[in-house]
């Protein structure tokens, strides 16, 4: 199983907290030139066990469309040489003709969309906001640093099986799994 889900990273990200002295607003400095962004595409891959869990990502300086998702699913197919349940939100780049008719033809891949409106039941999601809090308040000077922020903050995520695993969990569902008796 495969949930996916975009975001991306700005030069001038969102300020979390900061500190300050009382009676004096703190102020984060934001580069005066046009915000550039850095997108990702984050795959968080189950093994249908439970047994192990994984994370693949991309990272990109343009952002991602629906021509875009089937070269991705197939580079995720690929490195997990199984076939996929992918699950993934109702953002209309994801509900295109062109693309469901792409994917249908990959018989290995099944694909569900989660409701609208729901990240709650994408543990994508969480991720992605646990890695914004890594790179948050900061100011980047280029839109390299960006990307080197953020995939470092991916790489640190991707080397924790117990954090991935504790993603799964976030949505209420559990990586690892008792056997069916069935």
């Amino acid at each position: 199983m495969v949930f996916a889900d975009e975001s991306g990273a700005s030069s001038d990200p969102p300020v979390r907290r900061t500190w300050g002295r009382r009676g004096r607003t703190p102020l984060i400095a934001l580069s005066r030139r046009r915000r550039r962004r850095i997108n990702a595409s984050g795959w968080l891959c189950v093994a249908p066990d439970g047994s192990h869990t994984r994370l693949v990502f991309t990272t990109s300086r343009t952002g991602y469309r629906h021509y875009d998702f089937p070269e991705l699913i197939d580079r995720v197919h690929e490195r997990l040489g199984a076939p996929l349940v992918l699950v993934w939100d109702n953002h209309p780049s994801h509900r295109t003709a062109w693309l469901r008719h792409r994917l249908a033809q990959r018989t290995w891949l099944s694909v569900v969309h989660l409701p609208r409106y729901a990240p709650e039941l994408n543990p994508v999601e969480t991720m992605w906001s646990q890695v914004k809090t890594r790179i948050a308040n900061r100011a980047f000077r280029s839109v390299e640093e960006v990307e080197r922020a953020l995939r470092s903050a991916l790489f640190s995520v991707q080397r924790r099986p117990d954090v991935l695993s504790g993603f799964i969990r976030s949505v209420g569902l559990d990586p690892c799994p008792l056997e069916s008796t069935t």
